[in-house]
């Protein structure tokens, strides 16, 4: 008999030194656009990690994305934190990713992004050594940041590093998967329960992130085909800030269970508490919710309302900006996105729409769609007002998307089926996105 082993995993804290400067036009310009709170960071984490310190689980992993843009400041700032999160006995494994060393390091003053000292990638092992690295069983030694550790009796941790070229390629090297699936092999000879974690989702957590590149892992689906025939069950992932739980199951029957989870400092903002039971063979995972922070600009709005305030304000101004840039129709467009209901339109096209969606403006539900993408759990199942509406919108325009349909189809075979598609991201009949248990 063995003791269920519990875990917390925090991603994508992104640290941010304001004393770089995190204020004025240049800052304001660069917030608008962001789904991440970056002033506010310290704020947040000072008070989440006063709330963690207090959490009986001991162990914590973060798969990257510690600071902001590969500030060195950020980064010794943040390791401060971490040390006082040890001193309470945390035990904390951490694997690196690109916004720790790849980004051009900058800081904000007046109308200006200064450029400030940045962290080198051969730098962050040794920065990071005592969270993780030194207690490694195995090292991928190419670079050193991908490891192996033993979490408890039993257990093991697989921490990849796929920062691949810091350009196109972000993934993980065919030498280095190689060493991965040894490792793999070992721990299971070894009678041990191994998983894994990495920065980049490993499997797109919904069906448009299959159609941006930066939203996965470059050849995910060979790297899920060969992590799940090796018999690798589990991987947590960060990067796209977003509460999705996805499965992939290859030819010869085997599943892999790709965890992402949501930036601690940006809307969906969570973390997980992940309990390994050995003896039950199953993993019991639930979602925590960044809690209440203290900031001057954050006026009245609890901290769940402030987050989605920051977000919704991203998407608008999104929105406007593509329609803004439209010939002809796009600031027409622009200008009746702010006024039309559903229920208006519904009227224009001939499309019935239920009372209870009728008076929503059109831009709140489509805010909302985008939303709830990365929030997960995605509510509009088939027979919601807002999906049947939306199944009646593209009946009416059958013919037409018809047409589409050839001409994108041939190239991706996803958009072969406009209305499939587009409806799959609004609705999640599994409802696993925040709380799961799965066998072992």
């Amino acid at each position: 008999m063995s003791e269920p082993f519990s875990f917390l995993l925090v991603t994508d804290p992104h640290y941010f030194e304001n004393a770089l400067g995190a204020e004025g036009e240049a800052y304001e310009k660069r917030s608008v656009t962001d789904q991440k709170c970056v002033a506010e960071t310290g704020a947040i984490l000072d008070a989440e990690f006063a709330r963690i310190a207090e959490n009986p689980t001991q162990t914590i992993l973060i798969p990257g994305d510690m600071v902001y843009r590969s500030e060195t400041a950020s980064h010794i700032g943040f390791i401060q934190k971490l040390n006082a999160l040890k001193e309470k006995g945390k035990k904390i494994y951490v694997i690196t990713a690109r916004h720790d060393c790849c980004d051009e390091a900058r800081g904000f003053v007046g109308a200006e992004e200064i450029p400030v000292e940045k962290t080198e990638r051969q730098d962050l092992r040794g920065l990071y050594y005592e969270f993780g690295f030194k207690d490694a069983i195995a090292t991928w030694e190419k670079d050193g940041l991908s490891y192996v550790a033993q979490l408890a009796p039993g257990i093991r941790l697989l921490a990849l590093n796929c920062d691949g070229d810091c350009g196109s390629f972000k993934g993980l090297w065919d030498d280095q998967t190689d060493w991965a699936l040894a490792q793999i092999q070992a721990a299971h000879e070894a009678g041990e329960y191994i998983f894994a974690m990495t920065h980049y989702p490993l499997l797109p957590g919904s069906a448009v992130m299959n159609l941006i590149e930066d939203a996965k892992l470059t050849d995910w689906e060979k790297r899920a085909q060969q992590f799940a025939d090796a018999g690798l069950k589990l991987m947590f992932t960060g990067h796209m800030h977003m509460q999705s739980l996805t499965q992939y199951t290859t030819g010869q029957g085997n599943t892999i269970t790709d965890v992402c989870t949501g930036s601690l400092v940006g809307c969906p903002a969570y973390y997980r508490h992940v309990t390994i039971d050995l003896d039950a063979k199953k993993v019991d995972i639930r979602s925590i919710a960044t809690g209440e922070f203290e900031f001057r600009d954050k006026g009245d709005r609890t901290a769940a309302e402030y987050f989605q305030w920051r977000f919704d304000r991203m998407i608008v101004g999104t929105i406007d900006h593509l329609l803004s840039n439209i010939k002809t129709f796009g600031p027409f467009l622009q200008k009746k996105l702010h006024k039309w209901t559903v229920g208006h339109v519904g009227r224009m096209l001939c499309i019935h729409v239920d009372s209870s969606i009728k008076d929503r403006m059109l831009l709140e539900v489509a805010v909302e769609l985008v939303r709830n993408i990365f929030v997960g759990n995605e509510p509009y199942v088939k027979g919601t007002p807002v999906y049947d509406v939306l199944d009646r919108f593209f009946k009416r325009f059958r013919p037409i998307l018809r047409i589409v349909e050839k001409k994108v189809g041939a190239n991706n075979p996803l958009l072969a089926d406009i209305p499939s598609f587009a409806l799959s991201m609004i609705g999640d009949e599994k409802q696993m996105d925040y709380e799961a248990t799965l066998p072992l």
